[in-house]
This record gives C-alpha cells, sequence and structure tokens, in this order.
C-alpha cells in the first residue's frame, strides 16, 4: 500500500444561525499544478453585465480543468476557516437534456415531473477533516438550465457508501445519484453531492466519523456558494442524505450551529440513515463478544461497515502505517488491498469468502482490549490500546442533535435489511428525541434499503419545499410503523 499525504494543523471554528430561518427575498489526467490559489470569481462586471441576473446555470469560477484533473490537489494557501469551501478545481462534464432527466429520474421511481435540463460539473473544494487538519473534497455539482426563481436554497446531496476505493467516488459515475440529487436540479434547483474528503483523491475517506463527514457536507454548500455568482442564493440550506450519507445529513443537523454553513441549516432528509449514536450501531458489540460467530450470521452489511470503519480510523488517526491494525496479521495484506481496490459489495463478498469467522476479520488484542474498555470503563486494567484509543474515538464520535437546529423528515423502510427498521432506525430515532429534535417519521412497509429513495422521493420534495417556505409539512404517504428500538 502507498502511503498518501495527510495534513495537519489545528482551526478555529465558524458558526452559522441554528434555527430554521424564513425564505430569503473527453478526460485527460492533468499533472499537479505547482501553486494554484483558490478560484475566484471573474473581474468586476461592466455597466451591461451589470443589469443582468445573475445565472445559477454556469459557475461564477473559472472552470477548465479536465476532469480527471479534480482528483489531484494542488498545492494550496494555509487553511484557515475562512478557506472552507474554497473551489479549488472545476472541470466541466456532461449535460443532460429535459428528457434525459425525466427518463433517468422516472427509472428510478419518481413520477414528478421534470421542469429543466441539467449541466454536470465535477469539483474539488477545502474542506476540515474530524481530526481538525486541512483535507479537501470532490462533487460532482448539477445546474439547472432553467432555474427556479431566484434566489434558490443551497441544496447538499449526502451520498451512500460505496466503498473506499477512489474509483467508487459517486463524481467518476454518471449514473450515482440519479434518484438522490438530480430530481432537485430536474426542478430547478442547484445542487451539491460532495465525495467525502479522501475519497476519490489523496487520503482515504473518515468512514463513519460523524465530524468528518458533516464538514464535507457544511463545506460542500459553501462551496456552491462560491461556484456561483452572488444574488443566486438565499441564506437557507438543506441537506437530503441516503444510508451513509443520512447519518451525514443528521451529523450535519448536529454541527451546523458550531461548525457554520454559509447560511442557515433549514431541514434535512435522512433516507435510511447509517448513523453511529451508540456502541451497539451496527451490531458492533454483540461481534466484540461473540468472535466465534460465523462472519455471515452478523448480517449482509455489519462485517462490511466494520471492516471499512476499522481501515479508516487507523489510517486517520493512528496513521498510514498503521492502517491494518485492527484485522488479524495473517489477514492484513489481503484486506488491504480489497479495500482499496474494491466497492462495498464486492468486499462483502471478499469477506465472507475469507473471513469466515468474526475473528478473522476483527484482531483478538484489539477486540478484547476495546470490549474491556466498553465493558468496564477506560479504568479497567484490559483497557489499553489498540482499544483505548479506538474507544475514544468512538465515545468523542457521537454529536447531540440541535433541539434549535433544521427540521428533519427521517423515512425507513420496514423491508431494509441493511439499517434495519428496529435496531438502527427506531434507535435513532430514540435518540434524536432524546437530544429535544422531533423528526416527522415516514415509514414505509414495502420500502428495501436499495428502493426507499426511489419510492419515497416524491413525498420528500413536497415536504422539503414546504420547510424551505415555512407552510405546514404535508402528512407522510407512507403508512407504516416503527417498531420500538431493539439494540
Amino acid at each position: 500500500m502507498s502511503a498518501k499525504a495527510l495534513f495537519g494543523a489545528l482551526l478555529l471554528l465558524a458558526g452559522c444561525g441554528s434555527a430554521p430561518a424564513a425564505v430569503d427575498a473527453g478526460e485527460d489526467a492533468a499533472p499537479p499544478v505547482d501553486a494554484a490559489p483558490p478560484l475566484v470569481e471573474a473581474g468586476a462586471p461592466d455597466v451591461a453585465e451589470a443589469s443582468a441576473p445573475p445565472r445559477a446555470d454556469v459557475p461564477a469560477v473559472t472552470c477548465t480543468d479536465a476532469a480527471d484533473a479534480v482528483y489531484i490537489t494542488p498545492s494550496l494557501p494555509t487553511f484557515t476557516p475562512a478557506s472552507r469551501g474554497d473551489v479549488v478545481r472545476c472541470a466541466p462534464d456532461y449535460t443532460l437534456a429535459l428528457s434525459d432527466v425525466q427518463s433517468q429520474t422516472s427509472g428510478k421511481g419518481l413520477s414528478t415531473t421534470m421542469t429543466t435540463g441539467v449541466s454536470v460539473y465535477r469539483i474539488a473544494f477545502r474542506t476540515e477533516r474530524g481530526d481538525g487538519s486541512p483535507g479537501v473534497s470532490t462533487a460532482r455539482v448539477y445546474l439547472p438550465a432553467a432555474p427556479r426563481a431566484l434566489p434558490l436554497p443551497v441544496l447538499v446531496a449526502a451520498h451512500p457508501t460505496n466503498g473506499l476505493a477512489d474509483s467508487t467516488a459517486p463524481s467518476m459515475d454518471p449514473t450515482s445519484n440519479e434518484d438522490l440529487a438530480l430530481p432537485w436540479a430536474g426542478l430547478g434547483y442547484a445542487v451539491i453531492v460532495p465525495d467525502y474528503a479522501g475519497l476519490g483523491n489523496e487520503g482515504v475517506q473518515s468512514y463513519l466519523d460523524n465530524h468528518d463527514q458533516a464538514h464535507a457536507v457544511l463545506d460542500g454548500a459553501r462551496a456552491l456558494r462560491k461556484l456561483l455568482a452572488s444574488g443566486v442564493f438565499s441564506s437557507q440550506v438543506a441537506v437530503i442524505g441516503y444510508s451513509q450519507g443520512g447519518g451525514a445529513a443528521l451529523s450535519a443537523q448536529a454541527l451546523a450551529s458550531s461548525y457554520g454553513c454559509d447560511g442557515t441549516l433549514a431541514a434535512v432528509v435522512a433516507f435510511a440513515p447509517e448513523w453511529p449514536t451508540r456502541m451497539s450501531s451496527f451490531g458492533f458489540v454483540d461481534m466484540l463478544e461473540n468472535p466465534s460467530e460465523l462472519t455471515i450470521e452478523t448480517g449482509i452489511s455489519f462485517n462490511v461497515v466494520e471492516v471499512m470503519r476499522t481501515y479508516a480510523y487507523f489510517y486517520n488517526r493512528v496513521g498510514v502505517p498503521h492502517a491494518d491494525d485492527g484485522f488479524p496479521s495473517t489477514q492484513r495484506t489481503g484486506f488491504d488491498g480489497a479495500i482499496n481496490s474494491l466497492a462495498e459489495v464486492p468486499l462483502g463478498g471478499y469477506l465472507q469468502a475469507n473471513a469466515l469467522h468474526i475473528s478473522d476479520f476483527i484482531d483478538d488484542a484489539f477486540r478484547a482490549s476495546l470490549l474491556a474498555c466498553i465493558e468496564d470503563g477506560e479504568t479497567d486494567a484490559g483497557c489499553v490500546d489498540p482499544g483505548k484509543s479506538y474507544f475514544e474515538f468512538l465515545s468523542q464520535n457521537f454529536v447531540t442533535p440541535d433541539p434549535n437546529g433544521a427540521k428533519v423528515l427521517f423515512v425507513q423502510g420496514l423491508a431494509d435489511y441493511v439499517m434495519p427498521a428496529a435496531s438502527e432506525g427506531a434507535c435513532n430515532v430514540a435518540y434524536l428525541k432524546a437530544g429535544g429534535v422531533t423528526p416527522q417519521v415516514c415509514v414505509d412497509p414495502a420500502a428495501q434499503h436499495q428502493t426507499v429513495v426511489g419510492r419515497n422521493m416524491d413525498f420528500a420534495i413536497p415536504w422539503l419545499e414546504a420547510a424551505l417556505t415555512g407552510t405546514a409539512a404535508p402528512a407522510c404517504t407512507a403508512t407504516g410503523t416503527l417498531p420500538a428500538c431493539a439494540p
């Protein structure tokens, strides 16, 4: 495994308002740039341009990079809080006619009529990693050919788990997010879909690090605002997230008032969120307590989740040479190669074939020390590193929902076996309520993890628009009942 550079420097935080606000009136690889400052808007317009309305359909910054260059970070000035969201790469990608937008969204199960074609760009922007160090996130941006009436809210779509391999970055896949982000652009909104920092470019994404992912989302809002002309956007920000992205969206709700977003985070839509809110999330404690259990008995996703989370933690928080320390020594080389080359589903297949038991993918010394910390606290003699440091990270990773923050729509399917309704969905709703946030919960009896967005986006659209305009939220079209939390 080749080492990838990580930046360092602890930063101050900048806040933004937390209460929901009323509505305001061909790809050739490019070499690294030696010293490129953040892109800035072009010079002051002449008299004729000054009278023209701002444009939401084209970037207001220089946008001439090759698409592959977006994933190569240039040399950058010293990072400060003001650098958050600075656009450092921008590449035109492709355009979709209205008929294409309608066809693609309809193919994902949506019945909402689209109104405009869309132009797609790829960008890279600056962000702050979960440990306070500077980072860069790449993203896909969807700009409507015929925008809705200005000013627009800033919309951020937070993507689901694809994997840790750079090749799985959603911005590289023209068919990704057809159900999550494209519908909003097809209705006239500008939308950004950040790849979490380290996914697709240098480093490794801090998988399920609530702070890191929330920062990418909130700085994505900043980046979209900086990408387009002044006057395009209102002060409002909204986040739509699915699975891993649903967890990132809920973490953004918790952290927006302290970290900032260059506006007011007014509404969050979370589809089947993958959100670590307790030690037992994703069956983790059960795996630690039962090392001889068959890997397949942990379910179809939880073993993959833990392998990726463990690798990301050791890579980002302990150091690149220690990235594989959480795995048995006999598995480390194979696991490293699989994690850095395979998407989530093939990685799951690799684990089933090469790690028959839980003890085959969790190092025993790591497991025992971590379990001692969880069961008996840090004063227990068995609570030592490497488990102790990971326990401290997990404990500090939980974020507290903001009772004065954004409104929340929580959408869960009862047929979801990836993020089950009882052990994940219901427990996360309970966590929100305990933190003073009462979400509107819509439960779809027939929705699986893979279908929950397509089946429910037609409802999420008017819900979000109601939240942004301050009108009454519509009643859920899904009619199921969420079970009790069963951690």
